[in-house]
């Protein structure tokens, strides 16, 4: 709205260590409507924005309605300086966004990043699963050749010989459960695996 050329309403006087009034206005308030600002803004030099009272009474300088905008003005400055948590976006201003925007930003980095991380220890766990399913078959098939290679390749991938001795013991102990749940002992394979 064009300001009335007799009162001039008042300068916004804004705190310094905050946004410009214009990044952090909240504009869903501008509006007729209830739970509206009781006052017109002037954008037409943001660097300078003037305010006047939508019941501006036309005479004084300013007038006696918009004399009282500066309470407005540091109520809303109070509100913007750290607005409550639940407060609804559209109620932000433009500034405020941005934080918000980047905070998400930042928020999806570092979900990505998780996801990365996860998807390797994935990755390695399934390999894991699947060297173990492998020993598992050559001890059932009492493959020797092919026991001999698992062990020789684990080796070289840098798994120490406790390690292979481990592995092979908890192989053989699920082996035991599957074919012979009574009566399994280490020292029935002992032959097989001092060959290896």
């Amino acid at each position: 709205p064009t300001l009335n050329s007799i009162c001039a309403g008042v300068s916004v006087v804004w705190p310094e260590d905050l946004h410009p009034l214009i990044m952090l206005f909240p504009w869903e308030h501008y509006h007729d409507g209830p739970d509206a600002l009781p006052f017109h803004v002037d954008t037409q030099n943001p660097s300078a924005l003037h305010l006047q009272s939508k019941q501006c009474l036309s005479h004084g300088t300013p007038c006696d309605k918009c004399a009282k905008i500066p309470l407005h003005v540091e109520r809303l400055a109070d509100i913007v300086h750290t607005p409550k948590v639940h407060t609804n976006y559209k109620f932000l201003g433009l500034a405020h966004m941005q934080d918000i925007a980047r905070t998400y930003t930042e928020q999806i980095k570092q979900l990505r990043l998780q996801q990365l991380n996860d998807s390797h220890r994935y990755m390695s766990v399934l390999t894991q699963l699947k060297d173990y399913n492998q020993l598992l078959m050559a001890v059932s098939e009492q493959d020797i050749p092919r026991l001999q290679q698992i062990i020789n390749v684990a080796l070289h991938n840098g798994a120490s010989v406790h390690q292979v001795v481990n592995k092979l013991e908890d192989v053989l102990r699920s082996y035991s459960r599957v074919t012979d749940p009574k009566g399994f002992s280490l020292s029935s394979y002992a032959v097989p695996l001092s060959r290896v």
